[in-house]
């Protein structure tokens, strides 16, 4: 499958590598922190006692709290598409590949309402956002295309499918939606997908109505 480049790590893979398990164990621990807590009003100080570490130690990993919020972010971030691209089974149709993809991105639904704020306050961090968005608005564009090519999908822009994908699950990872719409995560991510795969199909499933229409 041809997709665009993944946003290079803020953290390379050789560098966590050489890291003590320690050193990876605080980043896993920071990420627990700031994805229940937030992130801006809290100190080095404060995290290194809520991670059980020095302040030493953190600047270890990064020389500001700032660097250390985008390494864990980022870090978060590409392990959510790893997973969503490990989700992706080749062997089955390419419907389901891209239902198994999306549902595996909208991990990031799972953000508290902490984070999400603290993010949308955050320049920085958006525009890391911004960039893994981009691209798993690559990769679902590449399985829509393969889609179409299959004849599987009907003739319609990859982008513009895979926006409403992307898109509607960046949506509904802003804290109180599902309240609004009265669904669960899982709910909201398989009915969104539902919505889009149907359109995408050359099958259509008629609606009651039209089905009592099409027999009077």
């Amino acid at each position: 499958m041809s997709i665009g480049t993944p946003p290079k790590p803020l953290l390379p893979r050789r560098t966590e590598e050489r890291l003590g398990p320690r050193h990876r164990e605080i980043l896993d621990q920071l990420e627990m922190v700031f994805l229940s807590e937030g992130f801006s009003s809290v100190t080095v100080t404060q995290l290194a006692a809520s991670v059980g570490c020095s302040r030493r130690t953190l600047y270890e990993l990064a020389p500001s709290k700032d660097a250390l919020v985008l390494i864990v972010l980022d870090r978060f971030l590409h392990r959510v598409g790893r997973t969503a691209l490990n989700n992706v089974d080749p062997n089955e149709s390419i419907a389901e590949q891209v239902r198994s993809y999306i549902n595996g991105a909208l991990e990031l639904q799972r953000l508290t309402a902490a984070f999400a704020d603290d993010l949308a306050d955050d320049p920085a961090a958006r525009r890391l956002l911004d960039r893994h968005f981009r691209y798993v608005m690559s990769v679902s564009e590449s399985l829509i295309e393969r889609g179409i090519e299959a004849g599987e999908f009907r003739s319609v822009s990859p982008g513009v499918a895979a926006g409403m994908l992307a898109g509607s699950g960046l949506y509904f990872s802003q804290p109180g939606i599902l309240d609004d719409v009265g669904m669960t995560r899982d709910e909201a991510s398989h009915e969104m997908t539902d919505i889009v795969l149907r359109s995408l199909l050359h099958s259509t499933i008629h609606s009651p109505t039209q089905q009592t229409s099409s027999t009077q």
